[in-house]
């Protein structure tokens, strides 16, 4: 496996959940008069925007529930990590736990966006063709 093809399955991986977690949040924020209107005074603006971060941050999270995008699964299988999704039976309760802890993780990394997880990758890329070219 190339050096640095797992790291790119991860930000792959998190880019497009990322992207599902702002479609998500902004399908939501348009049915909401209070978020869909921008304010003109700059506080109401500020407060909307909050609101609007905590809504985003909250689906990001849900969405990694529901799909059990377990983090620390994910990075134990970097080779294919589109295979960890999905829920199981768990074994124990510990593991459960382990499991929503780590989904719960996935969460709020989605809440930097996907612009972040999109610039991550573009600055891997980079380095990768910069080590190829040298």
């Amino acid at each position: 496996m190339e050096t640095f093809e797992p790291l790119i399955n991860l930000l792959v991986l998190l880019s497009v959940l990322s992207i599902a977690a702002e479609r998500l949040a902004n399908a939501i924020k348009l049915r909401d008069p209070v978020l869909r209107e921008k304010k003109h005074k700059t506080h109401e603006e500020k407060e909307r925007e909050r609101l609007i971060a905590h809504r985003t941050l909250a689906v990001s999270i849900l969405l990694a529930v529901l799909v059990k995008a377990d983090f620390f699964a994910i990075l134990a299988h970097l080779e294919a990590p589109w295979d960890t999704l999905g829920w199981a039976r768990p074994q124990s309760l510990s593991a459960l736990l382990y499991t929503i802890l780590g989904t719960v993780l996935t969460g709020l990394s989605l809440g930097f966006g996907s612009k972040f997880w999109h610039d991550m990758l573009d600055l891997v890329y980079g380095v990768r063709d910069a080590i190829r070219s040298a």
